[in-house]
C-alpha cells in the first residue's frame, strides 16, 4: 500500500518556502510532500478575496486525488480558511462511495482557522478584526508585517537568527482574503486532526482553542484529534519538526534529519491515516 501524499497549504504572507525543513524531514520517511504557493501571497496583483486561494488548492487536490493517491492536507493558520473551502467531494469516503480510487484521508489544522460555513471575520473595508502586527494599506490592497515583529510573532520559539532570516522571508498578502465568506466546512466530513501550539505569539492558544471548541460542538464533524506541542511557536513545522511530525518522541530538528539522513527510522507522522 503506497503511502499518502501530503499537500502542504501555508498561512498568509508565506511562501510555500515554509515547509522546507518538514518536506525533508519527511521525504526521509518515504513521503511525497507538495507545498502549495497561494495566489494572494504576494499581493502582485492583489486578489479580491480567497477565491484564487481556493481555486489553486482545488485544482492541486483534484490532480493528486484523481491520479488514485491517497491525501493529507495540512493548513496553517490562514490557510484553513480557503482549505477547508476548496475540498468539497474530495474525501477518500464520498471517493469509495463513487467508485473512484483515491481520495483526502485526513486534514491537518495547524493553529488555523476552522470555520463553519457563512464564516466572515469582518465585511468588506473594515481592518478593525485584523491582528495587531498586520498593517494594512487599502490603497495598495495588501498588508505587510514589520520583519522585527515577524520574528517575535511566527518564530518566537527558533534561535535569534533563524527567526530573523524567515522574518525577512515575509511577503505582502492581499488583504481582500480576510473579507470571505466560506461556503463549506470540510471538517464535517473528512477526519481532521487539530494542532495546539502552547506558544504561539500569532494566534492565541485561548483563541485557538475556542475555535477548536466552536467547531467540535458543530455538528456534524469529523474532528477525531486533537495534538498539543506545547513548547511550539505558531510554524512548529519549522521550528519543532519532531515534535510535529513524530509519534512519541521530542529530538530536536537536527537531530531529526541527521539521524534519518543515516537510517530512516520506523516510527510514523502522527498525521499518517
Amino acid at each position: 500500500m503506497s503511502k499518502p501524499i501530503f499537500l502542504c497549504i501555508p498561512g498568509a504572507s508565506h511562501s510555500p518556502r515554509i515547509y522546507e525543513p518538514l518536506k525533508a524531514a519527511l521525504v526521509c520517511y518515504g513521503y511525497t510532500v507538495v507545498p502549495l504557493a497561494l495566489p494572494s501571497v504576494g499581493g502582485k496583483p492583489p486578489t479580491y478575496d480567497f477565491t484564487e486561494d481556493v481555486v489553486a488548492i482545488r485544482h492541486m487536490a483534484t490532480h493528486l486525488v484523481e491520479s488514485g493517491n491517497d491525501v493529507i492536507v495540512v493548513m496553517h493558520g490562514y490557510g484553513g480558511l480557503p482549505g477547508g473551502e476548496a475540498l468539497q467531494g474530495l474525501g477518500k469516503r464520498e471517493r469509495e462511495q463513487r467508485g473512484q480510487r483515491g481520495g483526502i484521508v485526513r486534514l491537518v489544522f495547524i493553529m488555523s482557522w476552522m470555520a463553519k460555513e457563512g464564516f466572515q471575520s469582518s465585511p468588506r473595508g473594515d481592518v478593525s478584526a485584523l491582528f495587531p502586527y498586520m498593517r494594512p494599506n487599502l490603497h495598495t490592497g495588501t498588508i505587510t508585517i514589520n520583519p522585527e515583529e515577524a520574528a517575535s510573532v511566527f518564530y518566537n520559539d527558533m534561535p535569534a537568527r533563524e527567526a530573523e532570516y524567515w522574518a525577512s522571508q515575509i511577503l505582502p498578502q492581499s488583504i481582500g482574503v480576510f473579507w470571505s465568506q466560506t461556503t463549506f466546512a470540510a471538517w464535517r466530513y473528512i477526519p481532521s486532526t487539530y494542532v495546539l501550539c502552547g506558544r504561539d505569539n500569532c494566534m492565541s492558544l485561548a483563541y485557538c482553542e475556542m475555535i477548536l471548541k466552536d467547531a467540535q460542538e458543530s455538528k456534524p464533524n469529523m474532528i477525531d484529534s486533537v495534538e498539543r506541542c506545547n513548547e511550539a511557536g505558531h510554524t512548529v513545522f519549522l521550528s519543532q519538526v519532531s515534535c510535529f511530525c513524530l509519534e512519541g518522541q521530542s529530538k530536536a530538528r537536527s537531530t531529526l534529519l541527521a539521524e534519518s539522513r543515516k537510517s530512516p527510522p520506523q516510527t510514523t507522522p502522527r498525521w499518517n491515516a
